[in-house]
């Protein structure tokens, strides 16, 4: 008989497999193959395919609602394989395109069942299996997702470079298809919960869960899910840009390169010490330390002169952003409870979709009006240590699932 902490653990690599999986439904992962797409539909311009890419990211970010409906209705088992069957059809659909009208279907698919759909599965399996008390498991599963994103990144860039992109969307499809039957194999009955401090399960109760409803009247949902927006507002534009920003520093490109890999290792090492401290201070407490830390670091980088300086900001920045990651994961379940939690964090994600997706037009606007990214780092700073004060004075609700 397998102990119950592997079946926890089972569990949180399987969400950690479904998050990974919506790389072809995020920017990075479109970025993969762009340059080839526009060589191979010369008809499509990169501002047009900007203009795609943002409309079928706000199309997309409509059904995250939906997607956390069906979860609550039907069960994670069933909706987490339904969703990465369909999701495995559409990359490979993508990746037989023969006209522009395909394609921009198949990226808004991608956009909708990939990253919003898929992403709302991924955090639901870890807020209704370890809805309290749940730092430790939302660390490592962060850690998980770290290591899966970056060795799969790296992958589909190798077998783009040397396959091209059909090939390589073809096998990431395929790749998809095999994951939903595993996915719904490590799942459990959507009404047990594994705490993988522990290895006890019991069966979760609905008693004290909020309704969607309920949640959006608190202000702790609103810090949280304004807080997680605006840093993938910043993460998508900020990191999308980075060596732009760090060059009109005066920074080289190698620079650049080490920072990433620093950024990379600081973001896990604040996953795993983030779900520690989840246990130990409030959240929200937490919270507004993490944004303060966020806006810090911003207000500082206009002013990087010396290599330290810049590894600085990237160590702070990284940390700040591992922070919010894992609170983003862990507060839900321990606030509102099990009972309508799929559609409470579809709600949030949605508006994390919609920040992200708006990031890199602020950016690129702020570059081409004021000559400088300045100011729009100035405004993401002050707009990040306002929503800081606001968590620093709001409560947590305590729900038992």
């Amino acid at each position: 008989m397998i102990h119950n902490s592997a079946k926890a653990f089972a569990i949180v690599f399987a969400a950690a497999l479904a998050m990974a999986a919506t790389l072809p439904g995020r920017t990075h992962g479109l970025g993969l193959i762009t340059t080839r797409l526009l060589e191979e539909f010369p008809e499509l311009s990169e501002s047009g395919f900007a203009r795609v890419n943002l409309v079928a990211t706000l199309i997309g970010s409509l059904v995250c609602l939906p997607c956390g409906w069906l979860i609550d209705r039907f069960g994670l088992r069933s909706i987490a394989a339904l969703v990465l069957g369909a999701l495995g059809c559409v990359v490979l659909c993508m990746a037989g395109a023969t006209s522009v009208m395909v394609l921009c279907i198949a990226i808004t698919l991608t956009r909708g069942i990939g990253q919003s759909m898929l992403s709302v599965v991924s955090l639901s399996i870890m807020g209704k299996t370890f809805p309290n008390k749940s730092g430790a498991e939302m660390g490592i599963y962060a850690v998980l997702l770290t290591f899966m994103m970056a060795a799969w990144t790296g992958l589909l860039g190798h077998r783009v470079s040397n396959l091209g992109w059909r090939i390589a969307w073809s096998e990431v499809g395929w790749g998809i298809l095999i994951l939903a039957p595993l996915v719904w194999f490590m799942l459990p009955n959507s009404r047990t919960v594994y705490v993988l401090s522990s290895g006890t399960p019991v069966v979760a109760q609905d008693h004290r869960s909020a309704t969607l409803g309920q949640a959006l009247a608190t202000p702790c949902f609103w810090a949280f899910a304004l807080g997680i927006a605006l840093f993938g507002m910043i993460s998508s534009g900020v990191s999308l840009f980075q060596q732009s920003i760090l060059a009109s520093k005066g920074f080289s490109e190698q620079l650049y390169h080490i920072s990433l890999v620093v950024g990379l290792f600081v973001g896990m090492a604040a996953n795993l010490f983030g779900g520690w401290l989840a246990k130990k201070f409030p959240l929200q407490r937490l919270l507004g330390v993490a944004l303060w830390l966020l806006a810090g670091s911003l207000l500082a980088l206009p002013y990087l002169s010396t290599p330290s300086h810049a590894y600085l900001f990237c160590i702070a920045y990284s940390f700040a952003g591992g922070l919010i990651t894992v609170l983003f994961f862990t507060v839900w379940g321990q606030a509102f409870g099990t009972k309508e939690l799929a559609k409470i964090q579809g709600a949030a994600q949605m508006l994390t979709v919609l920040g992200s997706s708006l990031g890199p037009l602020l950016v690129t606007e702020s570059n081409a009006r004021f000559q400088s990214y300045d100011p729009i780092l100035w405004l993401f700073a002050m707009t990040s240590l306002l929503i800081g004060l606001f968590s620093f004075v709001i409560a947590v609700p305590q729900s038992r699932s």
